[in-house]
């Protein structure tokens, strides 16, 4: 090499250093180039700010380069409800004036509901919104029919005043080899979202207002007052790029490749009503604070903020991290991800304005049995989170969080247990299987031989302990906590015989032998009871796992149930057989007690649906609505009660 070829490499490898939008990525001696030395970056506990060490593109450009490596190295190898009385139920929340999607919704004269698809020889996969009028004897007519795109599938509805929304999202189909290769954890297939809103002032002429696409797979989304909020998550998908391969030279020809694209592409769409723009300019982005040039990140969380009244307002908030579900109150939006033992939140503001306001981070994961929402809560305008340390160990470890906003950051100002409180919530070996936060208490179902329900008090929030509990056998999956310290639970229940005297060990797994409703007295926290509770052998209610399947109504005298339940067996000839039903409950809180009201059966069955995971219910005034599959039935709050539809 001449002196010349040493002072060009010099000045060459100076300007590197220099100026951080060159491309060339090392410099060597004798003339090579080597591939970036990067590093992705997970989930952190770092707070989210504007670009800082490094600028949002960079960092998203960088994610992209180490997902394209991360690709060819897998191919080398593998070569809260307190409303108050109404008339009707709507959908069953947690949290009181936080609207969730359902695939059902009631105005009180008109009924809308999205059908589950249905194919058919003549048009394929047939997916609408099929809307039903009240008659004054309570019976249903079709009123009108609102025919949705068949290549997506519906995450449900909102219903504001006189205008429907409809959410719904996209995907992208793999073959299982193409699963088997793309191993890298923050590739998701293509996904978009589309909010799809029509007017139903006049519900028997429907009318289509506005039609959005987001780019992005859907985390969720939650409706307050006329405001429609969607959390999604993108990934760039760059076209045109050289192969990914594992020399040297491929990978440094990818880099360039990729640092040379311009931003626009980086970013999603929103396209409205036919019209496309960038949802957010990229220098807008949040990225860690701690993120350095040697980082990178390809998820984009985007919230968004759409105004149902007026659909073309909207805004828009772009976090460079991950988020896996969400937890809303009236003020604040919640963004969890959970990994390696750790739970990462970050809080944004639903304001005027939504606005990232602090990150926390805390031990251990939001679990595997239980509702992840359910183990997050806002008290007093501080984060209440329930965590499991080992929720996949045969010893795990349970823990409640109380964190505090201080500037950017939510910092634990509290712990359960404590030197105080030293007990361990749940016996050894048991998992969490439900959550409820309620007003100054928080319930806790574990499990793994008998049921223990913990009562939590949070009158101090400086220093939670727990104020009771109770074991009974079999397990609640769901809770939901009523006026004058009056619970119900949802879950299973458990032989007796199968549970071992103390000090003994089962031979066998406790066996589930069917669906259980209870009625807790927790009016004393230091001694909760059980007041009554009814078991259907063999079955199980979709409430377990989706709350949104109860059914619920404050009366005069207290509250009505309605849970859908499938039961199972053989018939005396042999022959499996399955049944579904509506099963109603009614709770009196002067005598403080549980009765059942009925078994409510279809007269017929949908064939095109078998199970109950989208069975649904509507109460008003002393009468059901029992949606099981896409057909509606119709009876009386009363024991007996003839059934006719469906519609």
């Amino acid at each position: 090499m001449n002196l010349k070829q040493k002072t060009d490499l010099m000045w060459k490898c100076l300007a590197v250093a220099i100026f951080s939008t060159c491309t060339i990525t090392a410099c060597s001696n004798d003339g090579n180039e080597s591939p970036p030395t990067l590093s992705y970056m997970t989930a952190t506990d770092s707070a989210l700010t504007t670009a800082q060490q490094v600028s949002a593109e960079r960092y998203v450009k960088n994610g992209i380069y180490l997902m394209k490596k991360s690709q060819a190295t897998a191919v080398e190898r593998a070569a809260d409800d307190t409303a108050a009385p109404a008339s009707f139920s709507t959908t069953n929340t947690q949290i009181a004036g936080v609207d969730e999607a359902d695939r059902i919704e009631y105005n009180g004269d008109y009924l809308f509901v999205a059908d589950l698809p249905v194919w058919t020889a003549d048009h394929g996969e047939v997916k609408k919104v099929h809307i039903l009028a009240r008659q004054n004897d309570y019976s249903l007519t079709e009123a009108a029919t609102i025919s949705l795109q068949d290549n997506l599938n519906v995450a449900g509805m909102y219903l504001y005043e006189d205008t429907l929304g409809v959410v719904s999202h996209s995907f992208q189909y793999y073959a299982m080899a193409d699963i088997l290769v793309d191993s890298s954890p923050w590739q998701q297939p293509e996904n978009d979202t589309y909010i799809d809103i029509y007017g139903v002032a006049d519900p028997a002429n429907p009318s289509s207002v506005s039609n959005i696409r987001i780019d992005g797979g859907l985390i969720n989304s939650r409706r307050i007052d006329n405001h429609l909020f969607i959390a999604t998550q993108f990934v760039p998908n760059l076209e045109d790029l050289p192969h990914a391969g594992t020399s040297n030279r491929s990978l440094v020809d990818l880099y360039n490749a990729i640092q040379a694209k311009d931003s626009s592409e980086l970013v999603p769409k929103i396209t409205i009503n036919g019209q496309t723009s960038d949802l957010y300019q990229l220098t807008d982005c949040l990225l860690p604070q701690r993120a350095t040039k040697q980082n990178g990140h390809t998820q984009m969380v985007s919230v968004v903020k759409i105004n149902l009244d007026n659909p073309m307002d909207y805004s828009s908030l772009c976090m460079l991290t991950e988020a896996h579900g969400l937890f809303a109150s009236a003020d604040h939006l919640y963004l969890h991800a959970s990994s390696e033992e750790k739970t990462v939140v970050h809080k944004v503001a639903l304001g005027n304005e939504i606005r990232y306001q602090a990150t926390a981070s805390v031990v251990g994961t939001l679990g595997r049995q239980s509702s992840a929402q359910f183990r997050l809560a806002e008290r007093d305008g501080k984060l209440l989170a329930v965590t499991t340390v080992g929720a996949w160990s045969q010893d795990p470890e349970h823990m409640l969080h109380i964190l505090e906003q201080q500037g950017s950051e939510l910092v634990e100002i509290a712990t359960l247990p404590n030197e105080s409180q030293p007990a361990p919530i749940g016996k050894p070996g048991e998992a969490i299987y439900a959550v409820r936060f309620f007003e100054d208490r928080a319930f806790i179902v574990t499990f793994e031989q008998i049921d223990p329900l913990y009562v939590i008090d949070l009158t101090d929030l400086y220093a939670p302990m727990v104020a009771g509990e109770l074991e009974i056998p079999g397990f609640s999956s769901y809770l939901h906590p009523m006026e004058n310290g009056l619970l119900l639970g949802v879950g299973q229940q458990v032989r007796n015989d199968a549970i071992p005297v103390s000090g003994s060990t089962p031979l066998e797994t406790p066996i589930e032998e069917g669906m259980k409703v209870s009625l807790f007295d927790v009016l004393d926290p230091a001694n909760p009871v059980v007041l009554g509770e009814f078991v259907w052998p063999q079955a199980y209610t979709p409430v377990e796992y989706d709350h949104r399947s109860l059914s619920v109504l404050k009366t005069e005298s207290g509250y009505q149930f309605a849970l859908p339940s499938q039961t199972w067996g053989f018939d005396d000839s042999g022959y499996w057989f399955t049944h579904n039903a509506l099963q109603t409950l009614e709770v009196n809180e002067a005598d403080r007690t549980l009765s059942l009201i009925d078994s409510i059966t279809p007269t017929t069955e949908d064939d095109y649906y078998i199970g109950s995971y989208e069975d649904r219910s509507v109460l008003h005034n002393g009468h059901i609505y029992y949606l099981r599959g896409n057909l509606v039935y119709h009876a009386l709050w009363q024991p007996d009660a003839v059934v006719d539809g469906p519609y």
